[in-house]
């Protein structure tokens, strides 16, 4: 049996990158990377099924990284129960900002296809999936905090829109600082919407 020319795999990705990033994952094709890096679609189908596994596997490394941030960040927003909610959840809310910027602009290019170049590849609603995780997340820890009442559509509103504004940021921003700046206000902006939120609970407890 033929052994693998593992020298061809860095030219393979490399060709992959730069058409998914051109093209998106649905307009680039498989003949195109092989031509820009010099090898057959047979070489290609060797390493990878398929233009969708190619795809997930060009990204596997940034969303091990995605995983291990918010288990990261998990771990912080419980840990705030035991402080005042409100200002527990701003901390948390800072500190998850931060930590989400860092991480996209620590891999840029890989944010860019993940959330503006992936529609009709398997990982189209990863992002959608990860806002609803949080909104899971969220409605479990303020039942834990002994909030009844939420309401969980509003609740989803809210963590959505805070999430669009990464994806904003990745399709508008494309340098660190400038971003940054943007979510400092961004954030003001949303913690804005959650003091509404909790004063809406409060109010509704007090009147039972």
């Amino acid at each position: 049996m033929a052994l693998r020319d593992h020298s061809l795999d860095d030219r393979i990705t490399a060709s992959a990158r730069e058409e998914f990033c051109e093209k998106g994952y649905t307009g680039a094709s498989l003949r195109k990377i092989a031509e820009k890096a010099g090898v057959t679609v047979g070489a290609i189908q060797t390493r990878y099924k398929s233009k969708d596994e190619l795809f997930a596997c060009l990204l596997k490394p940034f969303l091990d990284e995605i995983g291990a941030m918010f288990q990261n960040i998990r771990a912080d927003y419980y840990s705030e129960t035991d402080v005042d909610l409100l200002a527990g959840l701003k901390a948390s809310m800072q500190h998850e900002s931060s930590a989400i910027l860092h991480l996209i602009f620590d891999h840029y290019e890989d944010a860019v296809l993940l959330l503006c170049q992936s529609s009709g590849s398997s990982l189209e609603h990863y992002f959608e999936e990860i806002v609803q995780s949080k909104i899971k997340e969220s409605i479990a820890f303020f039942q834990m905090a002994g909030f009844t009442g939420v309401d969980e559509k509003l609740l989803g509103f809210l963590i959505s829109a805070q999430f669009d504004s990464y994806r904003r940021i990745v399709t508008e921003c494309s340098d660190y600082k400038t971003a940054e700046e943007y979510m400092k206000s961004l954030m003001i902006y949303h913690f804005g919407g959650w003091t509404a939120f909790f004063d809406a609970i409060n109010k509704s407890q007090e009147d039972r």
